[in-house]
């Protein structure tokens, strides 16, 4: 198991104290950003795949890669929506143990699979005709090099395919030797975060046609400043006490998810939507001809 991996088990284990410090996210199989849902109906965390599948238009029955599926939301709602047959990847034991589980439950393991394997490996032997939708939402940022990891996903994808990157990304105005971003950085096991401009060129250079860039930020739902200082206060004094310890690792990682709201509460960083769309030959896949 790789150290990633091993780091997303040990914050597996903690999820009830991560409720207990606000991070609600742990509550749902999709730990993702909450969203201001509106009058939707829809809730925080399944806004981001309302948003996707109204980018990416219409699909019946697609061929699916979940980059960095964590404990399967994201593959549970769009099957819920679109059905279609879905890979999920995670480097985590313990979060595929958790996905296979949920489909085994729901009554769809045979359509909705799940892997621990990298994102950046060869995955033509999952999909060998190509797939329909590549999705990576909050995954992009644990990639060492995220250009190289957009063309690499980009290959698999059919005539029409499209990739969808929804993360995290600094603005214009943060710099890299921000404190609050460096220890988000830091406590996320981020090696490198991609700005908005940098994945549009990356989505060029894959062959892909940017269909969308949506800013989501506006939608990014903040706790109340004092609230949110509070909170820090508390996961610094554990991390202090608790050290280098499985425990400690993991109250480093709600020091990190506590940096990254406060930089939003900052106005320093962007949650972007990008959906690039294949539209010409590249590689082993051809293009559709008008």
């Amino acid at each position: 198991m790789t150290r990633l991996g091993r780091y997303y088990d040990r914050l597996g284990r903690f999820q009830r104290f991560a409720r207990w410090v606000g991070q609600s996210g742990y509550q749902t199989l999709a730990i993702h950003r909450r969203l201001d849902a509106g009058r939707t109906g829809v809730s925080p965390q399944d806004v981001v795949h309302e948003k996707l599948l109204a980018a990416v238009g219409s699909m019946s029955q697609p061929r699916v890669i979940d980059a960095g599926c964590g404990l399967g939301g994201t593959v549970f709602y769009l099957h819920s929506r679109i059905g279609g047959r879905y890979d999920g990847l995670t480097l985590s034991l313990t979060q595929r143990a958790r996905a296979v589980k949920e489909a085994t439950r729901r009554g769809v393991a045979e359509t909705c699979r799940f892997h621990m394997r990298s994102y950046d490996g060869d995955l033509h032997d999952l999909v060998p005709g190509g797939a329909d939708l590549v999705v990576a939402i909050e995954s992009l940022a644990h990639a060492t090099d995220p250009a190289r990891t957009v063309g690499h996903l980009a290959r698999i994808l059919r005539p029409e395919g499209c990739l969808v990157v929804v993360d995290d990304m600094p603005g214009d105005t943060l710099s890299d030797g921000d404190p609050d971003f460096d220890a988000f950085k830091r406590d996320w096991a981020v090696p490198f975060l991609a700005r908005g401009a940098g994945l549009q060129t990356a989505f060029r250079s894959a062959g892909l046609e940017l269909a969308c860039d949506e800013d989501l930020t506006p939608l990014v739902v903040l706790r109340d400043a004092r609230a949110l200082e509070r909170r820090i206060r508390i996961v610094r004094g554990l991390a202090r006490l608790l050290g280098t310890t499985a425990a400690g690792e993991f109250v480093a990682s709600l020091h990190g998810g506590l940096m990254l709201e406060r930089l939003y509460a900052r106005r320093l960083m962007r949650y972007r939507m990008l959906v690039g769309r294949r539209t010409r030959e590249r590689g082993n896949v051809v293009a559709r001809h008008a």
